[in-house]
Parts: structure tokens; sequence; C-alpha cells
């Protein structure tokens, strides 16, 4: 009789039930949210903070100066744009249309800080030697003082007070327009990179710690928070008072070692400060306040974000080959955008492209599978397009052996014309031919159905069930308790109960279902005991059955996910094993002596070895343990004798109990005279 886990619940306390994962094998990729688009690459193409696409605005380079990078950029007041470059020291005048003019070519290596201060006089800070150079406005330049810093990192204004941020030693100086200065806050830090002038006071970021202070009229300081980042790279102010900071890690010094990550620090009225944005892998970052938003700008990947206060992000356009070292907003609103690869100054208008595309990250359907349709949910104003491409390989990342792209699908829900294969990805093209419009995509579907493959069986195990230990090999604890079986109207009863067991797997997440064959000694054909098992454990009674060797086969199905023409299975055959319900047959031999006996023992099974045996005397409830002749109970026929001493004269009854492997007990007796 084969009772089921979820037939015997009530009855046993601790075996239960596994069932099938129920799943079929079609799959659908979706992706609709900011992070699943920004896993991809895309050129000329914005996501929003909601994961729309559409086109991103069009970079325009400007200007292209004669240096190696952009350092600093700020405003001309009479219009246009002041640029300090490395690694030669120049000092550039940029107008509206691009033309550069070389103001000052300083014997410094870096231009790290600029800024116009009253009357239109031009502050320029360099590195390595820690100079300050004031220009008029005939351009004429001058060294105004010598900092005793290797860095100048920054300027601000105050009211008209020019302060000054320096690096090794890291102070803000305060300085006068004569170039007299005095020290007006020294933290314990390196180098002090950024300032910020906010609500009537002074901020200042710093690096070595990276760390952020607020500094009071009287160059008095108060830590307001310190970061794991190794600097505090800009400081912007926020549109409802609060502070926000960019934050840069040092270098990591190795893979093993724990990876800070870039940040974006918000840092409110309060005080409260926490991140609303980190990436481990951006590694030069600029901040600057955009109206109610932030822009961020970052490499490795290159691109332009858009934050909200609370940390809602958009990509606002992926470059190909700009790594943005400075950002600035012009007069007119459009972004200008200083070169860290080469000094160029480029400028980011508000119009959009006129085409772009997005490509997906690549998605593992995780076995071969046959695709269907394709659909999107966007927005396609008149004058706007949108197609979308698929190709499809079966290595992970896409290669020669992958498909070509296919032909564009121009509408939603058409089907998917790319080979069947693991790995698909797909790619958006947007067209505008309007000035103002763009076509906006909003979420994509890919459908495929898996191919079906065989489940497989990894282990089959039978063993006796008993309750009441604590099983070598997994068996299981409990005590039978009141109920009824599958098949009879009697509880189970452990001595004739087997536990089998077993676990499958299907690659497709099918729903298994189990048919369970036994095959008896001398017999070539299985039978059925039992089919539609959705577990993987059943109890076992074989009260019923022939004793002797037996094996089971179990047969696991995928017939309930799929048609009758893709059904597959898989099945898997025990080791033999022995059904044995009958005790031990024992013989005893007595020979009385003095004050005892000497007792011979036969013990014989026919199926199983002889495991153990005991001997008793009177029915005393002590138990002697009995050895064999040949030193080991390991057959099923065994030879044993015993000799009892000190008994008292007359009768008396030594009992013997032998146990088999299956703890069948087979029990007899004598009885002795002592004289």
């Amino acid at each position: 009789m084969i009772l089921t886990t979820r037939a015997l619940l009530s009855f046993f306390l601790l075996i239960s039930a596994v069932s099938a994962t129920e799943a079929g094998r079609a799959k659908a990729w979706q992706q609709h949210a900011y992070d699943d688009f920004a896993e991809g690459e895309s050129e000329g193409i914005s996501i929003a903070a909601d994961g729309a696409l559409e086109l991103a605005p069009e970079l325009v380079e400007l200007a292209s100066l004669e240096a190696e990078r952009v350092w600093s950029m700020t405003p001309n007041p009479k219009g246009g744009l002041y640029v300090g470059t490395g690694d030669s020291g120049r000092l550039f005048a940029v107008d509206d249309e691009g033309e550069a003019e070389l103001l000052f070519d300083s014997p410094e290596l870096v231009l790290h800080a600029l800024i116009v201060g009253p009357g239109g006089r031009l502050y320029a800070g360099s590195a390595p030697d820690g100079l300050i150079y004031a220009l008029d406005d005939e351009g004429q330049a001058k060294t105004l003082l010598q900092t005793g810093s290797r860095y100048v990192w920054d300027f601000v204004l105050v009211d008209g007070q020019l302060y000054a941020a320096t690096g090794e030693p890291g102070q803000v100086l305060k300085i006068a327009k004569d170039g007299s200065h005095e020290v007006f806050f020294a933290p314990e830090d390196r180098h002090v990179i950024t300032l910020l002038a906010h609500n009537n006071r002074l901020y200042a970021g710093t690096s070595g710690k990276g760390r952020i202070y607020e500094i009071d009229g009287e160059g008095r300081g108060r830590l307001l928070f310190e970061c794991e980042q190794e600097e505090i790279h800009n400081l912007v102010a926020g549109a409802n008072g609060e502070i926000f900071a960019s934050a840069i890690p040092a270098p990591s010094k190795g893979e093993n070692s724990h990876k800070v990550p870039a940040a974006v620090y918000r840092v409110g009225a309060e005080g409260a400060v926490y991140p609303i944005w980190e990436d481990t892998e951006a590694k030069l970052v600029n901040l600057v306040a955009a109206g109610e938003h932030l822009l961020l700008s970052t490499s490795d990947p290159a691109r332009l974000l858009r934050l909200s206060a609370d940390g809602r992000r958009s990509l606002v356009v992926q470059f190909e080959s700009l790594v943005p070292s400075r950002l600035l907003f012009g007069p007119d609103g459009a972004l200008l955008l200083g070169g860290a690869q080469n000094a160029a100054i480029s400028i980011l208008p508000k119009e959009g492209r006129r085409k772009g595309h997005f490509e997906s990250a690549v998605e593992d359907f995780a076995i071969h599978a046959r695709w269907g349709a394709l659909e999107w949910r966007g927005t396609q104003p008149a004058d706007t397009r949108i197609t979308v491409q698929t190709r499809t390989g079966n290595s992970e990342e896409p290669d020669k052996t992958w498909s070509a792209w296919s032909e564009p699908l121009t509408e939603s829900g058409q089907t998917i014309a790319s080979p069947p294969a693991r790995f698909i990805q797909y790619r958006v093209e947007m067209e505008s031919t309007r000035d103002g419009a763009t076509p906006q995509l909003g979420s994509i579907e890919i459908r495929g159905v898996q191919v079906n493959l065989k489940p497989r069986i990894t282990e089959l195990q039978t063993f006796p069930f008993r309750p009441q230990q604590s099983g070598n090999g997994g068996q299981a604890q409990g005590a039978p308790q009141a109920g009824q079986g599958r098949r009879n109207n009697r509880p189970p009863q452990a001595k004739s109960l087997r536990l089998v067991r077993w676990h499958a797997q299907d690659p497709n997440e099918d729903e298994l279902v189990y048919d369970l064959y036994l095959k008896g000694e001398d017999q070539r054909a299985w039978k059925l005991v039992e089919e539609n098992i959705a577990q993987t454990s059943v109890l076992w009674d074989t009260a019923s059955m022939p004793e002797g060797q037996t094996q089971l086969k179990l047969v696991a199905s995928d017939r309930m996910d799929n048609p009758a023409a893709e059904r597959l299975r898989d099945e898997r055959e025990s080791a033999p094993f022995a059904i044995d319900n009958s005790p031990p047959t024992v013989a005893l031999d007595a020979q009385t002596s003095a004050d005892g006996a000497v007792v011979e023992v036969a013990i014989s099974d026919r199926i199983s070895a002889v495991q153990k045996a005991y001997y008793t005397i009177d029915y005393d409830e002590q138990q002697h343990p009995i050895a064999p002749l040949d030193g080991v109970f390991d057959s099923r026929s065994e030879q044993a004798r015993f000799a009892v001493e000190g008994l008292a004269a007359g009768e008396h009854v030594i009992v013997v109990r032998a146990i088999d492997a299956l703890d069948n007990i087979g029990v007899r007796q004598v009885v002795i005279q002592v004289k």
C-alpha cells in the first residue's frame, strides 16, 4: 500500500509534502522603469524619471581651446565665459559664438578656480604654486598674492568679500582687494576643495576626510558631516534651503577591497544628512543646481543625470566622447560643459535631437526560446517615429555569432522575427522631423516560449520509516497518530512502513507529477503502484507485500504544463532493497550445569541479515547481549553460545530475542532445571 505524504499529515507530525513549482514555459520580459532602461546604452536618448525614453538634447561643441583640458569656468558679465585650463595654465575668454581669445598664459600648470569680483575684476587660482592672479578690464594680469599653499581650488564672494579654498595646507583665506589676506578657517584636512555662500553662512567641503563645515562670520567652523568618501567635490544650494554635496571616493586599493561609491548627499536645514544618489563605477562627478532639480555629470559611463531633491533621477544624455570636468549654466539657460579629456567647451541647448537610438541590456531567457510578440506603449506625435529591432544569440555578450538586427518593427504587437535563441536584445530608434516634437516610449515587453527540456530526477531514496529515531540518512521523526491510510481502515504501523523520497528538477520550471512503479523478485515487468503524485515523498506500507528483493522506479513528467506532443519525462530506478516483515527463526539447546546452563543458539532469517541478539533470565527486564561464534552478526544464519551461571536451584526460563536488519524480532525460550 502506498500512502502519500499529503494523505498522512494527520498521522505524522514531521513529514511534509513538497509541492512542485507551478510555472509554464511562456516568459515575458518587461522594461518600464528608469532602472530597467538605465542598464542599456543610448545615443541621443533621454530616460525620464518615470522610465520613458525620448529624444535627448543635442550636444553641440561651442569651442575647442589650445589646451589639454578644462579645469574651471565662470560667466563673463559682458557675455560668454572665462575658461581656465591645464596642463599649461592658460586662461581664455570665449564669446557666445564660440570664438576663443587667450587672455593670459600663466607660468603655472593648472588654473583650478575662476571668479569675477566687484568691478568686473577676474580672479584666477593656480597650482602647483598656489598663486592668485587678478586681471583687470583690459585683460592685464598680475600676481595678487602667494597663498603659501600648493593649490587654489575654489573662490566664493560673500557681500563682495573674496574667499579662497586652498590645499596643502587646507585653508579658507579671506582676501582683500590689495591682496592682503588672513587665514579665516583652517580645518584639520589637507585640502579645502569647494566653497558655498548660503543663508548668511559660508560652507566648505574638504578632501582627505571628506567633511562639510559650516563657518560663521567670525571664522568659527562647525562640522556638519563626515562621509565615507575621500572628497567633497561640490557644494550647491537647493531651492528649499537645503545643501547638496557631491562626494568622490579614494582610488580602490584592490579588487577585494570594499568599493566606496561616488555619492550625492542632501544636507537638510535641520542638519539631517542622507545620500540621494550612489554609484560604485563613477569616478568623476560634477554637480550644479538647476531650479528645483540638480544636474550631475559622471564618468564611467559619461552621463548627465537630472536629480530631484529626494533622489529621483533621469538620464538627460549619455555622452559619446565627452567626459565633463565642469558644468555651468549660461544666461540663456543652456548648459555649458567643459571637457576633462580635451579642452572643448560644449553646449547643451534645450531643444532635442532629430534622431537617437537606445540599445537595451541583454536578457537571458535561461533556455532556448521561440519568440512571440513585441509590444510597447508610447506616444508618437505628428512628424515623429518609433521603430524597434531585435537580435538574438546564445552567448552572454553579443558577438559575431549573434543574428543581425531584425527588420524594424513599426507597430506594437508585431511578431519578433529574430531566430530562436537563449539571449535577446532590442534596439529602439527614434526620429523627429519637427522642432520641439519628440516621440516617447514608456514600456516595452518581449514574449517568448522556452523550448521544452526534459525533467531530471537527481535522487531517489527508500528506507524504513522510524518515527521515534533521529534518522540517519534523513529518516523522519514523529510518532503515528490516530487516523486512516488511503487503502485500508487501519492506521499504518511503523514496523512495515518505508519512506520513499526523491528530488527532481525541471529546467522550464514546469509543474511535475510522478508515477511510482514496483518490480518484485524474479519479475521482469514494472507494475504501476501510484500515479499523478504531486509530492516528493510517500509512505509505503509493505505489510501486504510479498517478501523478498524489491525495486522501485520513479517517473517524473511535465505533462501538466505541456500538450501531449511536447511532454517529456525522466525515470530513475532505486537500488534493490529487501521487504522483510517476518521475524528470524531461533533454535535453542540448553545443557544444564551445577548452577546454570550453556545455551547453544541457532538463528536464521530468510531475507535479512541478523543484526543482534539478547537473552533474559526469568523474564527479567535486564537484557544480556549475545556474541556470535564468528565475532560479528552479518549474515542470515548465525550461531552463538553463551553460559548462564549463579542460578539458584529450581526452574528457570531463558528467553532469547534475535533482531534482523529490518527490526523484525524472533523470540524463543528454553526451560531448565538447576539442581
